[in-house]
């Protein structure tokens, strides 16, 4: 019952995604969520432009089998801080749709070894925060995370932050990230 809606946005490799999600009950839209929307912003704020680009069509791949993938990247690789982890979740050369990252999986290593100099921690059996969207089609998955974010009157909202990966050869080979650099949601 949910459909995901990418654009991408910016005409390089440093793109920003624009992820909208539709519950669909009965043929109907009934809730949308969207990084691009801000604060308690009514169904159909944030909808994204009409792409200039082409659609990039979906690959050969089992969802079933890459969401699960997606998953162990994060707990094996973010959530465990261990960069030498990569090697077993992206291909050489990944590209990472995202300026702060090298391409490659050596740009990955970097960030990741930056990001957690006291290196690797435990990995956890299960994600800290369960994914609030995780689906996938053919050599694609989507993943997001509804964190609560102060609302400036005592308050919270939910913001979605999505990550859009493409697979190849069993491995993720592409990554796009829903997360506006110029406005990060607060962790």
């Amino acid at each position: 019952d949910l459909a995901v809606v990418v654009e991408r946005r910016g005409e390089d490799q440093h793109e920003l995604a624009i992820f909208q999600t539709f519950r669909i009950v009965e043929g109907e839209i009934v809730e949308e969520w969207s990084n691009a929307a801000v604060g308690t912003a009514p169904p159909g704020a944030g909808a994204p432009q009409p792409a200039s680009h082409v659609p990039l069509p979906v690959g050969p791949g089992d969802a079933s089998v890459n969401t699960r993938k997606v998953v162990d990247f994060f707990r094996l690789v973010l959530e465990s801080h261990d960069p030498s982890a990569a090697k077993d979740h992206v291909t050489e050369g990944y590209l990472q749709h995202a300026g702060h990252i090298a391409p490659g999986r050596k740009g990955l290593e970097d960030f990741v070894r930056a990001t957690f100099p006291d290196g690797p921690v435990p990995t956890p059996d299960e994600l800290p925060f369960p994914p609030a969207i995780l689906m996938g089609e053919g050599d694609r998955v989507v993943i997001a995370g509804a964190l609560p974010q102060p609302d400036g009157t005592g308050g919270t909202y939910l913001r979605y932050a999505y990550d859009g990966f493409r697979f190849e050869g069993g491995l993720i080979a592409e990554h796009w990230s829903g997360i506006d650099p110029d406005n990060r949601p607060v962790h």
